[in-house]
Formats: C-alpha cells, structure tokens, sequence
C-alpha cells in the first residue's frame, strides 16, 4: 500500500512536469484510489450501525441460540464487503472456531448477520466487543472499528428433576396442613357441608347440591406456606484439592435442583451462601452480596426462582468465609425459616452440632453431603426427624 502511494506521488510530479493529459488523468485517477477513497471508506464506516437483537440472555448447559446482529448503513456509500467478528467466550463457540461472515452493503441497505451458540456450562459471559471490518472494491484500503454494545450471557445450573435425583417423597416440600384454620387452601377439598348465612356463592359444590336437593359448599384444607433457606457452601477450604471443580459443580447443581423443585411447589425459597459473585447479578433490592457473603430473603414465584438461578449461575467459590461463619453471619435471614437445606461438601461433627441448634429451636435441617457422608446413622432416620442426611452421589443423584 505505502509502494502505491509513493508511486502516486511520482505520478503527480511527472504530470506536473510533462503536463499531458494522460499524464494528468493517471495522476487523478491514483490520487483517486489512493488517498480520496480511504478517506471516504472512513468517514462512510464510522457511520455503520450495528445493533445487537438483545442485551442479555439465559440459557441452560446444553442450550443452542443465535446471537443476532443488525448492520445499517445510513449513507449513499456502497460498500464492497463488510465483516463482522465478535468476541465470544471459549465455553460458548459452537464448533472448532466462532464464524466470521462476510458480506456485501450497498446504500442505505440494513444486513442481519447471526452467530450460533452452544452453552457448554454454566457461567456468565460477556460477548464483545464486536469488530467491524469493510473494504473498498478495489481491496486497496481497508478500515476496521469496533463498536461498544455488548451482550451478557446468563447460563444457569443444570437442574436436575426430583425423579432423577432419587429425592424420597417424605421431605417436606409443600404446603403443610395448618393447626389453626386461617388460610383455606382452594386445591385442596375436604369435603361439603350444608350451605350457611354468609357462605360465598364461589364455593358451592353444583354436583352435591344436586345430588342432595340442597345446597352444599366445599370445604378446604387449611394451610400454611413453608418458608425454605438453602445454605451452600462454597468455602474452597472445605473441598478435597483433586475434586474440587467436580464437587463445587455438583454443590451448585444440588442447591439449583431444590431450589427449583421448592418454588415449583409453591413455596417460599432463599439462599444463602458463602461465594462471590461474577461481574452480573439481578437487580433485586433484597439481594446482599458482601465479599464472601450471599444472601437473598425466601420468597415464592417464578420471579424468585430467575433470581435465584441467576446468582447460582454466577456464584464462584472463595477462601476467606467458611461455612459456620456463614451461619452466624446469615441469622437475619434464616431466622423464621421452617425449613433450613445445608448443601456441604462433608457432614463433618461441627456442622451436625451446629444443625442441633437450629433443631432446638425448632427448625428442621436437611444436610446434602455432595462428597461423603460420615453420619451414617442420620441417613436412615424416620421421614419425621427434625434432622437428616442424604448423599449426593457421583452421578449427581441424591440417595436417601
């Protein structure tokens, strides 16, 4: 290119001397390619728009989807071809290397180009920046600019159903029959009764009103919401060294996997852990995260259950917080829980000390050991007990 230039330049001044037309008109035309025409590349690309489909996405390991990309040229200038390459993470490329297309722009013309994803495990990435490469029809210049936009990519654990994960029937998920008659649960008939003065016309039961030629009304179990608190433990010290990844993966995976099946059930699910978190979390206000330190109140919902499985998929372990400092740390949100679910490496003898203590006071502790289990004598207690141990098997399956 800089050859060509020179040679631009010794045209000019050979035309300046001989002062012929063809001499003047090779002197023009270089002039042309050469130093008129990249500017003009220029100023044309800086004018390129480029516009993501989306700025964030979820997916789970083992999701496919399309990053869509929008390029709109505004001006009258046509361009030759245009690429475009973003930066995509290792753990998202589908195939042996990301995809660069190339194509043509003309004026005013918009082209949607896409880029295929493979989300291999959960994490949350970061797409871009995106390079913008165009050319002229000569292939004499070439510019290359780099927009700003950017793409968050949220791949949540897996999450493995209850059937998978050998959970026995017998835990306690699901709304509880309660002592005093306060809260009439409408899915769950007890049976009818005769109508009364001030029953609501919603709840008469039409085939036993007409089965008995008198009106009848449904009557419904009463039931309270059981408020859950999943504590991970995410403490690098606790962890064997040669199954580290392995073990924090399946703690992630487990925690996930209840969370999931607790909300689905209709009830109250938080979480506490002691992690740190990635560059991205939900914008809730009841979300803590401290250094070392994650907390989030139980609450019910789908909502919850995003909020949940976002902070799952970026939660990283740490080395500074163990588990019984995340126990003392955590009791303005475990206080009032019914239920306390302890995702741990190992069920060692201070963690079933400290669960004695909350079963003193009247909450229940499930331990899921996602490496081993020395409490055998807690694995194979009645459903009832305030106090068991299941163990997460290799497999990641949950054996009562």
């Amino acid at each position: 290119m800089f050859a060509w230039k020179v040679f631009a330049l010794i045209s000019v001044c050979a035309a300046l001397l001989w002062q012929g037309r063809p001499a003047y008109a090779l002197a023009y035309l270089l002039l042309l390619f050469f130093f008129a025409a990249p500017l003009v590349l220029e100023k044309s690309g800086q004018r390129l728009v480029v516009e993501r489909g989306s700025k964030e996405r979820f997916l789970f390991p083992g999701d496919e989807a399309l990053v869509s990309l929008e390029v709109r040229n505004p001006t009258l200038f046509p361009f030759a071809w245009v690429s475009v390459q973003d930066s995509i993470p290792s753990n998202l490329v589908k195939g042996a290397r990301a995809i660069r297309p190339v194509f043509t722009l003309g004026p005013r013309q918009t082209r949607e180009v896409t880029f295929p994803l493979l989300a291999r495990e959960r994490g949350v990435y970061r797409l871009g920046p995106l390079r913008l490469f165009v050319g002229d029809f000569f292939g004499i210049s070439t510019c290359q600019f780099q927009p700003a936009e950017g793409e968050t990519v949220v791949v949540y654990p897996q999450i493995l159903p209850l059937p998978e994960l050998a959970l026995p029937s017998r835990l306690p998920f699901g709304s509880l029959k309660a002592l005093e008659r306060i809260n009439p649960d409408p899915t769950r008939l007890a049976g009818v009764r005769p109508y009364q003065a001030g029953d609501p016309l919603r709840t008469i039961h039409w085939p036993a009103t007409a089965r008995t030629q008198g009106l009848q009304v449904k009557q419904f179990e009463h039931t309270v919401t059981v408020n859950c608190m999943i504590l991970l433990d995410l403490f690098e010290g606790d962890y064997e060294v040669s199954r580290f990844f392995v073990a924090t993966e399946r703690a992630v995976t487990t925690a996930a996997s209840l969370a999931a099946h607790i909300i689905k059930q209709g009830e109250a699910c938080g979480l506490a852990a002691n992690a740190v978190l990635s560059e991205y979390w939900p914008e809730r206000t009841d979300l803590s995260h401290d250094t070392g330190l994650i907390q989030m109140r139980a609450r019910q919902g789908t909502q919850q259950l995003s909020a949940l499985l976002s902070v799952l998929a970026g939660v990283q372990p740490q080395g500074h917080k163990d588990f019984l400092s995340l126990l003392g740390e955590s009791r303005e949100y475990v206080d009032g829980v019914s239920i306390l679910l302890w995702v741990v490496p190992v069920d060692t003898p201070e963690l079933v000390a400290a669960a004695g203590r909350f079963v003193q006071q009247g909450q229940k502790v499930l331990i899921f050991a996602v490496e081993k289990v020395i409490h055998h004598s807690l694995v194979a207690v009645p459903p009832n007990s305030s106090l068991q141990v299941f163990a997460v098997s290799q497999g990641g399956e949950l054996q009562p």
